[in-house]
C-alpha cells in the first residue's frame, strides 16, 4: 500500500508558566491507505498532541511544533501557509473530537453547522447544500433528519452529538480521518454503532488514525497499533501480533489491567507510579521506574528497534518474560454470591417523569418516563451494578435517590425510612449518609478551592471537624485513597484525571457515608488508572462495609466489581440477578444485545 500520512521526527512542546512541557519527542509514524492505525497510551503520553499537530490545530503559541516532515499523500504540511492549511482541514483531513458537546457550537443548530462545513469547501446552491446535509444526517443514522437538523446540540443525546461530529468530519470524503477518543462517553450499543458507522463510511483509499484508551476498541478496529509512553513510541506492531504477544512491559501491563471474569474477587494488576512529568523527561528508559524488569542497562535511553514481522520496540530487556499479562493477580478473599443482611436501600415503584410542553401556553401534551416503576434493594457491603444504554434512566434513578429530582410517585427507603418525606435536620443527616462520585471529577471539583477546602467543606458543614483539626483529618483521607498528604494546598488543575477522581472519592468518604452512588466514575479513565480506582473502591467497600450503586456502561467493570446487576431499558428494569448468572446466561434479548456489542481485547472473559 502507498503511504497516505508520514510523520518524521516530530517534536511538540508547550510554553507554560512552569517551563517548557515536552509533549511529543521525536516520533515517526506511517499510515497507509486503507489502514487503521490505533494510538494508545495513558493520559499525558502525548497522543492528542501528536494527532492535532498533523492538521496544525494546536494553538501556536503556546505550542511549538518541529518536524523533519509531515506529509499527506506527498504534500508537505509543515511548509503550507495558514490559508492552504485551512483548505486541507475538513476537505482532505477530517477530525472527530472526543467531546462533541464542546466541539459543537451551542449557538447554532446542528444542521446549520454541517451546512457551514460544506460551504467552506464547496460552491453549492443553498438547496444542494441542504440536501447534502440531510443526506449525511441520514447516512450517520439520525432519525427524522429534517426535524433533527433544527435541533440545538444540547437537545441531542451524546450518541447523536457524536454522529453529528462524524457527519461533519466525513461530509467531504477526506483522505485522512483523525478520531480522538470518539467513543469514550458512549454506552456499548452506541459505541458499536459509531464504530460500525466509521468503518462503513470510511473509504478504502482513506486512512484512520484512531486514538483511544479502550484496548477492546483497538482490537476491533485497528490494523496496526502504536503504543505511546512519555512522548515516545515504545512499541508498534500489527494489531493481531501485538495482542497475541505484546513485547514491551508497558503494553503488557496495559493489557493486564483490563477487568474480566478471571479478575473477579481479585485485585487488578496496576502500573505503579505515573507517567513522568513532561517538564523534564528522566534519563535512560522513561518507563524504568515503573518496569518490573528494569536493569542496570536501562540507564541508557533505548532506541526504537526493528524486531521483524513489521514490529518495533523501544526496550533493552525486550527478551525478558512477559511481565504481567499471564500472571494471576493476588487473590482477595472470595466474596459471597449474595451479601446477607437487611436492605440498606429499598426503592419501591419509583417513577420520575418529565412533562413535554407545547404551544404558547406551554400545556403538557406528553410525559417522558425516565424512571417508570423501578423497584430494587441494596444491602450494606454490597455492590449493585446498573447498566443500560444512554437515555434508559440510570442517572435519573440516581438523582432521584439523591433527592436531586422530584419523583411522580413511589418510595425510597433507607433503613426503612422514606427519604422522600424527610425535612430539616433529618434530610441533612440523609445527605451525610448517601454520597455520590460523578463521572467527570474536574467538572465536579471547584477549580478555585484547594484540596483541603474540597475535602473538608462537608465535614465543617456537618460539624465533623474543626478549623483546628481539619488539616489532620484531610491528610488522613488523602492517605486512605492513596494520595500524598502534601497535596492539600494544590488546586484541581494540578492533578491527573486519576488523582482528581481519588480526591472526589476522598470528599465523598469525608462524611463517613453508608451508601456511595458511582455514576460512570471510571468511564473516562485510562486502563491503569481505572484499575487503581477499582481496586481502591473494592478495598474501601470491604474495609468500611460501604454499599455501592454502581452506574456504568462498561460490562467488564460490572463483571469484575458488582455482586448483583440490574439492566435498564426505557425507564424500567428488564433483568436482574447475581452478576455471574446474568452475564453468563442472560434471559432478556436486550441484555444479550448489550453483551454482543462489547468489544474484547483478549484474555479470558
Amino acid at each position: 500500500m502507498s503511504a497516505l500520512l508520514t510523520i518524521r521526527d516530530l517534536h511538540v512542546s508547550f510554553d507554560t508558566e512552569e517551563g517548557v512541557v515536552q509533549a511529543v519527542d521525536g516520533v515517526s509514524l506511517r499510515l497507509d491507505r486503507g489502514e487503521v492505525l490505533g494510538l494508545v497510551g495513558e493520559s499525558g503520553c502525548g497522543k492528542s498532541a501528536l494527532a492535532m499537530s498533523v492538521p496544525r490545530l494546536l494553538p501556536m503559541p503556546p505550542a511549538r511544533i518541529a518536524a523533519a516532515g509531515i506529509a499527506l499523500d506527498g504534500t508537505e504540511l509543515t511548509t503550507l501557509s495558514p490559508g492552504a492549511l485551512r483548505g486541507l482541514r475538513g476537505r482532505r483531513i477530517g477530525v472527530v473530537f472526543q467531546e462533541p458537546m464542546t466541539a459543537l457550537s451551542p449557538l447554532h443548530r446542528v444542521g446549520a453547522q454541517i451546512e457551514e462545513a460544506i460551504r467552506l469547501h464547496r460552491r453549492l446552491s443553498r438547496a444542494r447544500t441542504r440536501a447534502l446535509m440531510l443526506e449525511w444526517l441520514e447516512r450517520v443514522g439520525i432519525p427524522n433528519p429534517a426535524q433533527r437538523a433544527q435541533a440545538w446540540p444540547h437537545e441531542l443525546s451524546g450518541g447523536m452529538q457524536q454522529r453529528i461530529m462524524i457527519a461533519m468530519a466525513l461530509v467531504h470524503d477526506p483522505d485522512l480521518v483523525i478520531a480522538d477518543e470518539p467513543t469514550t462517553a458512549l454506552d456499548v450499543l452506541l459505541q458499536a454503532q459509531v464504530l460500525e458507522l466509521m468503518r462503513r463510511l470510511r473509504r478504502e483509499q482513506s486512512g484512520l488514525l484512531l486514538i483511544t484508551h479502550d484496548m477492546g476498541v483497538i482490537r476491533q478496529m485497528a490494523t496496526r497499533v502504536a503504543v505511546m509512553y512519555a512522548g515516545e513510541i515504545v512499541e508498534e506492531a500489527p494489531a493481531a501480533a501485538l495482542f497475541a504477544a505484546p513485547l514491551h512491559p508497558y503494553t503488557q501491563a496495559l493489557l493486564a489491567a483490563m477487568p474480566s471474569s478471571s479478575t473477579r474477587g481479585r485485585a487488578l494488576r496496576t502500573i505503579p507510579g505515573q507517567v513522568p512529568s513532561a517538564l523534564a523527561w528522566p534519563g535512560g528508559c522513561r518507563f524504568r521506574e515503573r518496569c518490573p524488569y528494569a536493569a542496570a542497562r536501562c540507564g541508557e535511553h533505548p532506541g526504537l528497534q526493528d524486531v521483524g514481522g513489521g514490529r518495533s520496540v523501544r526496550c533493552c530487556v525486550v527478551n525478558a518474560p512477559r511481565a504481567t499479562r499471564d500472571a494471576q493477580p493476588a487473590a482477595r478473599e472470595t466474596r459471597p454470591a449474595v451479601v446477607a443482611g437487611p436492605p440498606l436501600l429499598e426503592v419501591r415503584d419509583l417513577r420520575t417523569w418529565y412533562p413535554v410542553r407545547r404551544g404558547v401556553l406551554a400545556r403538557t401534551v406528553d410525559q417522558v418516563r425516565a424512571v417508570d416503576g423501578i423497584s430494587l434493594t441494596l444491602r450494606a457491603g454490597e455492590t449493585l451494578g446498573v447498566v443500560g444504554a444512554s437515555g434508559c434512566g440510570k442517572t435519573t434513578l440516581a438523582r432521584t435517590i439523591l433527592r436531586l429530582e422530584r419523583p411522580r410517585g413511589g418510595a425510597v427507603l433507607v433503613d426503612g425510612q422514606d427519604v422522600l418525606k424527610l425535612r430539616g435536620a433529618a434530610l441533612k443527616a440523609y445527605r451525610r449518609a448517601v454520597q455520590v462520585i460523578f463521572q467527570d471529577p474536574f467538572a465536579s471539583l471547584n477549580p478555585r478551592h484547594t484540596v483541603l477546602d474540597l475535602v473538608t467543606e462537608g465535614m465543617l458543614a456537618h460539624s465533623l471537624t474543626t478549623p483546628a483539626t481539619r488539616r489532620a483529618d484531610a491528610s488522613r483521607l488523602l492517605v486512605d485513597v492513596g494520595l500524598d498528604a502534601g497535596m492539600l494546598d494544590r488546586y484541581p488543575h494540578a492533578f491527573s484525571g486519576g488523582q482528581r477522581q481519588r480526591i472526589a472519592i476522598a470528599r465523598a468518604l469525608s462524611l463517613s457515608p453508608r451508601l456511595l452512588i458511582c455514576d460512570e466514575a471510571v468511564s473516562a479513565l485510562d486502563l491503569s488508572v481505572r484499575a487503581q480506582i477499582l481496586n481502591l473502591l473494592a478495598e474501601l467497600r470491604d474495609r468500611y462495609g460501604l454499599a455501592y450503586l454502581f452506574i456504568t456502561h462498561d460490562l467488564g467493570v460490572v463483571r469484575h466489581l458488582a455482586d448483583r446487576i440490574v439492566v435498564m431499558l426505557q425507564g424500567r428494569i428488564v433483568e436482574e440477578g447475581p452478576t455471574v448468572e446474568v452475564l453468563a446466561a442472560p434471559r432478556h434479548d436486550y441484555t444479550r444485545q448489550l453483551l454482543a456489542a462489547v468489544p474484547h481485547a483478549g484474555g479470558k472473559e
